[in-house]
């Protein structure tokens, strides 16, 4: 149901944002502009590349949504599991939180 998509959303954008706060806050809109350009672009250019071959439109759509919205939040675990600097991974965090808000 819609409902525990929404929830499980929250819990993960949540809990990947709640250590990375105040690296979040202070990197302000040089931090957040190429997380959301990796996204947009990630879709266009998903889009783009499969109408240009000549694939349909709903191929060419699916391919958007599956490059625009790769899976942040598990890189962000990765990130917070291998390295030891925790700031490594506030750019995962940024773009958990631009997945969550764009549709993902």
């Amino acid at each position: 149901s819609p409902i525990i998509g929404i929830v499980a959303t929250i819990l993960l954008v949540g809990g990947s944002v709640t250590k990375a706060a105040p690296a979040l806050l202070q990197g302000g809109f040089g931090l957040q502009l190429p997380c959301i350009l990796l996204h947009f672009l990630g879709g266009l250019g998903g889009y783009l590349l499969c109408r240009g071959t000549g694939l349909g439109e709903r191929v060419a759509r699916t391919t958007a949504i599956e490059t625009a919205m790769k899976s942040s939040a598990f890189v962000f675990l990765l990130c917070s599991i291998h390295f030891n600097d925790y700031m490594v991974a506030v750019p995962c965090a940024v773009s958990v939180v631009w997945n969550a808000i764009i549709g993902s």
